[in-house]
């Protein structure tokens, strides 16, 4: 008898230990499941957004989450959830701007961003981080109340220094709060070298028509007689090319169609060294996507797609490159097409790119997403599985459309 129960006491003790000694127990349920989780057992929730051709995300499902020391800490804090940017979790990949793998996303139960980072971490790094994320959220300098703040403290500069510089602890942009912040400071003279070393540091974060850019281009001559070398080419770059790159990237970002326009402006102003590197006709695409303009954004597209045809008849680009093309904006103007005579374009365009000979799986993409959407799904299980068959295995969108398959067996949307 004592034999047994001195058996059972470590057959409990071992499975205690092996309970204690586990990594992040990442829970099987959706977001919104977790917030109601989180709420009622006054946690935060933590998201690891991967995808499944991201090989730092394996590195650190291998190698960190399963670690007792980094499962410690966020089993305690936090409902752990994994969702695949590419499949379940894009809804959620949008919502908080995610667009690297992995990236760790910190919520309260309210879902608002407590914190926010990326990349592949060492253990005792990415422990920190979880506590960073517990201990902000606690401090009355926690990201939502710094947000909830920030639209009275417009004069306030010694409010929005710190609004701008915890932004970037948290891993969100800080462009609206140093642009705030240079409006009203007064520390700083904007023809001194510590201005200049100031918007060199932030340079990533400084707009197009903002007061940063303004400070830029008055004190631009002063700040090149006193810049080192290195200095005087990065305030070249910065001046002709990256605030109007940081704008579209901010207004992409936000989805602001006034900020998109102001960096198309700018383009059409650029050096022709960098406006190679863009498309005009594109960014129109944007514009009336953002304006959300469904009858002006297809006509744009069409437009596209016939310039596309017309440089395919004067050999000027490679027909691989222009089936890519045909199959990433025939993919965007499905989304809008309603009529009769928008499918007929779709068809006349996959038919062009048929007769290109050069990866027609793209093609049988767009033809399975085309029957999708007449409500013939049949038909567009049939082309997915035989674009699939001939998908290359290492391209990234792969995943993607497998999943896009497996929603249609299940006739949900894609």
């Amino acid at each position: 008898m004592k034999r047994n129960v001195l058996t059972l006491a470590v057959i409990f003790l071992i499975g205690f230990l092996n309970l204690s000694a586990q990594g992040i127990e990442f829970q099987h349920i959706s977001l919104e499941e977790a917030l109601e989780k989180a709420k009622s057992e006054d946690k935060l929730v933590f998201i690891d957004f991967y995808t499944t051709w991201c090989a730092p995300c394996k590195s650190m499902a291998k190698n960190v989450f399963t670690l007792p020391e980094v499962g410690a800490v966020y089993n305690k804090e936090y409902i752990n959830i994994k969702l695949d940017a590419e499949k379940e979790g894009l809804p959620a990949a949008k919502k908080y701007l995610v667009n690297s793998y992995p990236t760790y996303v910190y919520l309260n139960s309210n879902g608002n961003i407590v914190y926010k980072e990326s990349g592949t971490r060492m253990p005792d790094d990415f422990i920190q981080l979880g506590r960073d994320a517990v201990a902000s959220e606690n401090s009355q300098f926690s990201l939502e109340k710094l947000q909830a703040k920030f639209p009275n403290k417009q004069d306030d500069a010694d409010f929005l220094k710190v609004y701008f510089t915890k932004l970037l602890e948290y891993g969100q942009n800080p462009t609206e709060g140093i642009n705030a912040w240079l409006k009203v400071q007064n520390e700083i003279e904007e023809a001194d070298v510590d201005m200049m070393e100031f918007l060199l540091k932030y340079k990533d974060y400084i707009l197009l028509n903002s007061k940063g850019a303004e400070i830029l281009m008055a004190n631009f001559d002063e700040y090149m007689d006193i810049a080192t070398r290195k200095e005087e080419e990065e305030l070249e770059v910065f001046k002709e090319v990256r605030l109007a790159k940081n704008t579209r990237d901010y207004a992409f970002q936000t989805k602001n169609p006034e900020l998109w326009l102001t960096f198309m402006e700018a383009f059409n102003e650029l050096p022709e060294k960098y406006k190679k590197r863009g498309n005009y006709l594109d960014y129109k695409i944007t514009y009336y996507a953002l304006l959300k303009d469904s009858k002006s954004y297809k006509k744009e597209v069409e437009n596209y797609v016939d310039s596309l045809m017309v440089e395919n008849t004067s050999g000027k680009t490679k027909s691989g490159a222009i089936v890519q093309d045909l199959s990433s904006k025939g993919e965007a103007y499905l989304k809008y097409a309603d009529s009769k005579s928008d499918y007929k374009k779709l068809e006349g365009w996959v038919e062009y790119g048929y007769k290109l000979q050069s990866s027609p799986y793209l093609m049988d993409n767009l033809t399975s997403n085309l029957f999708y959407k007449k409500g013939k799904t049949k038909k567009a299980i049939e082309y997915k599985e035989k674009a699939l068959a001939n998908w290359p295995a290492d391209d990234k969108k792969l995943s993607a459309k497998k999943y896009e398959l497996e929603q249609m067996k299940k006739g949900e949307l894609i």
